[in-house]
C-alpha cells in the first residue's frame, strides 16, 4: 500500500489532474485498491483534492458474454441446419432453440416445409451475418459507436447487455500537496503541551462514526441456556418439538388418559393446583374417552383395570398441568388418528406445576424434559 500511495503522488506530480480509473489502467491495480491507497492520502490532510464522477457504461451479462464468444442463438440454429435442414422436432432440442428458431424466423433466415412429415427446417437465405454477435463483441471492447439505441434496447431486453454506473474520483493536487505522508499523531500528550510541540504537529482527525467496542450483555439465563443446549442435542437426534403451550390442562389429559387412577393422591389438591374459572372442560373426544373409561373400570388391552366406576366430573376438573405428559398423550392420540401411521420422534422441555411446600430445594413450578418415540417393534435397546 505505502508504494501505491507513493506511485500515485508521484504521477500526480508529474503528470498534473488525473482520474482513478486511469491511475488504476496505468498501474495494472484494481480501482478499489486505488480507492483505498487514496482514502490513506486524504487522512493525511489536503494533499490531493477528489471530486467524485458517474458514468453509466454498457456491459455484457454473463449470457451475453457466451454469446459474443460463440454466437447468436438464431446463428446456432441456422448453422445446425446444414443443406437438407432438420426435422422441427430435432431443432427444438438443440440447446436455446426456443429462442433462437423464433429469431431465426422472425430475421427471415429459416423457413419450415410443412409439405413433408415430419415438418423439415430449412435454410431460406444461402448466408447470413450474425449482427448480435458482431455488436456484443464491439461492446466488449468498448467500441459502441456504431450501435443504435433500438439495438441497445433489444439487447437489454434479451439480457444480453446491462447498464452500470462506474464510480471514480478525478485527482488534483490539495494545497498541502507532498510526495511523502507525514506519519499523523494519535494522541496529545503532556510533554507535547509542555514543550509547544504539538503546535508544529498533524493529528490524526477522530473518527466519530467508528463502532465503539461491543458491550458484554444479553447473555441467557442459566435455565434457558441449558434448555437451549438440551433441545439442540433432541433436534440433532432427529426429534420434532411438541407444542407445550398451554399451562391449563383437563384431568382426563393430564391424569385419566394415562391411566392414573381417580383416587389416587397425587389428584388431591394438596398435591395440584386446581382451577377455579373455568372449573372444568366438556369436550372430549368421546370414542377415545370410553375407551379410557373402559379401562380404568373393568381394563382391557391385557390390563385388570381398578376396578372402581370411573366418573367424567372428576375427568373434566380443569388444573394448572403437573406434567407435560399430557402433551405427549394429546399427541399420541393425534398420531393414532392418521390413516397411515408414520414413525414419530418428539420432545418437549417445558414448566410444570406442583402444589409443593415452597423451601430452598422446592418450588411450586419447574421444568420437565420429555421424549417418546412411536414405532413397531420397539426395544429397550431403541
Amino acid at each position: 500500500m505505502a508504494q501505491l500511495i507513493e506511485n500515485i503522488l508521484k504521477y500526480i506530480s508529474d503528470n498534473g489532474d488525473v482520474n482513478t480509473l486511469k491511475l488504476a489502467s496505468a498501474f495494472n491495480e484494481d480501482h478499489q485498491k486505488i480507492i483505498g491507497a487514496l482514502k490513506s492520502i486524504q487522512a493525511h490532510g489536503d494533499l490531493v483534492l477528489a471530486e467524485p464522477v458517474s458514468n453509466k457504461k454498457i456491459e455484457l451479462t454473463e449470457e451475453g458474454k457466451i454469446i459474443a464468444e460463440k454466437g447468436s442463438y438464431e446463428a446456432m440454429i441456422y448453422n445446425s441446419l446444414g443443406e437438407n435442414g432438420l426435422p422441427q422436432a430435432e431443432v427444438m432440442k438443440l440447446p436455446n432453440a426456443k429462442i433462437g428458431f423464433s429469431k431465426a424466423m422472425s430475421a427471415g433466415w429459416v423457413e419450415v416445409d410443412k409439405s413433408v412429415t415430419p415438418p423439415i427446417v430449412k435454410r431460406k437465405v444461402p448466408q447470413i451475418k450474425d449482427v448480435v454477435h458482431e455488436h456484443l463483441n464491439k461492446i466488449l471492447s468498448e467500441d459502441i459507436s456504431s450501435i443504435s439505441d433500438k439495438e441497445k434496447q433489444e439487447y437489454k431486453k434479451r439480457k444480453l447487455i446491462q447498464e452500470v454506473v462506474v464510480k471514480s474520483f478525478d485527482l488534483k493536487k490539495g494545497p498541502e500537496f507532498s510526495l511523502t505522508l507525514t506519519k499523523l499523531e494519535t494522541d496529545l500528550t503532556s510533554e507535547m503541551i509542555n514543550s509547544g510541540a504539538w503546535k508544529n504537529l498533524k493529528f490524526k482527525e477522530y473518527n466519530f462514526d467508528a463502532l465503539g467496542a461491543p458491550l458484554s450483555s444479553g447473555y441467557l439465563h442459566p435455565l434457558l441456556k441449558v434448555r437451549s443446549e438440551f433441545r439442540q442435542i433432541f433436534l440433532e437426534m432427529g426429534f420434532s418439538e411438541m407444542p407445550t403451550n398451554n399451562y391449563i390442562e383437563n384431568s382426563f389429559w393430564n391424569f385419566d388418559a394415562l391411566f392414573q387412577p381417580q383416587q389416587h393422591p397425587a389428584r388431591d389438591a394438596h398435591d395440584t393446583f386446581f382451577i377455579s374459572n373455568p372449573k372444568t372442560s366438556t369436550k372430549f373426544p368421546t370414542d377415545y374417552m370410553e375407551r379410557v373409561k373402559k379401562v380404568h373400570s373393568k381394563g382391557g388391552y391385557g390390563s385388570k383395570g381398578y376396578g372402581y366406576d370411573w366418573q367424567i366430573e372428576e375427568a373434566q376438573k380443569n388444573l394448572l398441568r403437573t406434567h407435560t405428559t399430557a402433551v405427549s398423550a394429546r399427541m399420541l392420540y393425534k398420531v393414532a388418528q392418521q390413516k397411515e401411521f408414520k414413525p414419530i420422534k418428539l420432545f418437549s422441555i417445558d414448566k410444570v406445576f406442583r402444589n409443593e411446600t415452597l423451601d430452598a430445594t422446592h418450588l411450586a413450578e419447574f421444568h420437565q424434559v420429555e421424549g417418546v418415540i412411536a414405532d413397531y417393534n420397539l426395544t429397550l435397546g431403541t
